[in-house]
């Protein structure tokens, strides 16, 4: 068994595939307690694959084979299948070759050549353990709710691998809301660990075994935006549903959306019943996302953190962009840059297609759709994806899938393109502004 390399389009084929057969597989007999569409399948499918969360059919109207096939589905998604190909072969006690080392490097956005396979391993043994601690500790609390033995297990088991992978889905027909505060709290925990990114994991690791092993620079403005993220977003939250024409949010409600808006697509309330302001700070969190190497989707926290920099050192009349003493590449600038200006305009141009062919939703519903589908967020403003026509729904399911590969795809274009300069070209001045 070898891990083939990476040819062109290859990424996008595999999540393609994967969809394709968890489409069929949700059409099986037996899957769904009612007669389920092609569209709806397909749409669910990826959903789960895409670490979505969003739902034309709620989970829990599927047959235990149909939740199973689902929550298989999250898990292959949250690997990938290039991934999950690479950690079997560790896991089989087997080396990877000199090429197929060097595809998961460039994947690993060049993190150590040297410690690609100890990366791989560190993700595998992350999720899994993580995944493991919280069905223990999620299963006495869906049991204190009277759930019984069995469904406590099987509901802990699955949001508990739904909450890691950030997708957002739950057999509970009013998902996590319905799971009380102890759940809720172990989730919040979860989402938070699988949008950390394993780079961050990896790296705080290797501190813990060599406590003269430096923290990465990546390492430093992960953990920094997120603090900055999670403080200013639970605050403004909070504080606009203190407003008379707020939305009367809890602490705890202003915390939990503060984290799972960014990443995953569980909400401890009824968005549908937030107020215009709510809904609008949370459309921009969704599309900002979690960080690189992680189970969430969007910009990703360090494409904002560089953009920001850029922002700043402009300002400041530098040429060059630093953050905490270090410069950072014209290429990784650019892009930056390049990832936010595509998700901008993949939002707007979706918003304004969703709102010509929907006009029963307000074009703030739309927006919000499509930034829940390209952030691979996947929550839902009112419950209005079930409502959508089939048209809608395959073009929601587009941008969940360009949400999930597109950033991948144009990385591994730049990782393609990028050769050394052999010539320099004269310099000049160009007004802007």
């Amino acid at each position: 068994m070898r891990l083939q390399l990476i040819k062109k389009g290859g990424l996008p084929l595999s999540f393609a595939i994967l969809i394709a057969l968890g489409t069929l597989l949700l059409l099986l007999p037996g899957v769904c307690r009612h007669s389920l569409t092609p569209v709806d399948a397909f749409f669910t499918a990826c959903s789960a694959v895409c670490l979505n969360g969003l739902a034309v059919v709620g989970t829990n109207e599927f047959t235990f084979a149909g939740q199973f096939i689902i929550l298989v589905l999250i898990q292959l998604g949250c690997f990938g299948i290039l991934s999950l190909s690479a950690i079997i072969l560790l896991l089989a006690g087997r080396e990877l070759s000199l090429s197929n080392t060097l595809i998961m490097y460039n994947l690993n956005d060049r993190f150590s050549l040297g410690s690609t396979e100890s990366l791989l391993k560190t993700i595998a043994t992350y999720t899994f353990i993580a995944e493991a601690a919280g069905v223990v500790l999620m299963f006495p609390g869906f049991l204190w709710q009277g759930f019984g033995f069995f469904r406590s297990l099987w509901y802990a088991v699955f949001y508990s691998v739904g909450s890691f992978c950030n997708a957002g889905i739950g057999p509970l027909p009013g998902d996590i809301a319905q799971a009380g505060r102890y759940v809720q709290v172990i989730s919040l925990v979860l989402i938070f660990l699988g949008g950390l990114g394993v780079y961050v994991i990896y790296d705080l690791l290797q501190m813990l075994r060599n406590r003269h092993h430096p923290m990465r620079l990546h390492s430093r403005i992960v953990l920094r935006c997120c603090a900055v993220l999670i403080i200013c977003g639970t605050l403004s939250l909070y504080l606009i549903g203190l407003a008379p024409v707020g939305s009367d949010l809890t602490l705890f409600d202003a915390f939990y959306l503060s984290i799972s808006s960014r990443t995953a697509g569980y909400s401890p309330v009824n968005l549908g019943e937030l107020s215009p302001a709510c809904l609008t700070l949370i459309i921009v969190m969704m599309l900002i996302g979690g960080s690189p190497g992680s189970t969430a989707g969007g910009l990703k926290t360090t494409t904002l953190a560089v953009i920001f920099a850029a922002l700043v050192c402009s300002f400041k009349g530098d040429n060059a962009v630093i953050i905490s003493g270090r410069t950072i590449a014209l290429r990784t600038v650019l892009r930056s840059f390049t990832i936010a200006v595509m998700f901008i305009l993949m939002a707007v141009f979706g918003g304004m297609l969703l709102s010509a062919f929907s006009p029963q939703l307000t074009d703030r519903q739309c927006f919000f759709e499509v930034s829940s589908a390209l952030g691979g967020t996947g929550l839902d403003a009112g419950w209005i994806t079930p409502h959508l026509t089939t048209g809608c729904k395959i073009l929601v399911a587009f941008f969940m899938f360009a949400g999930r590969v597109g950033p991948l795809a144009i990385f591994m274009f730049f990782v393609r393109r990028e050769k050394p300069a052999v010539l320099h070209y004269p310099e000049e001045r160009v007004i802007v502004g």
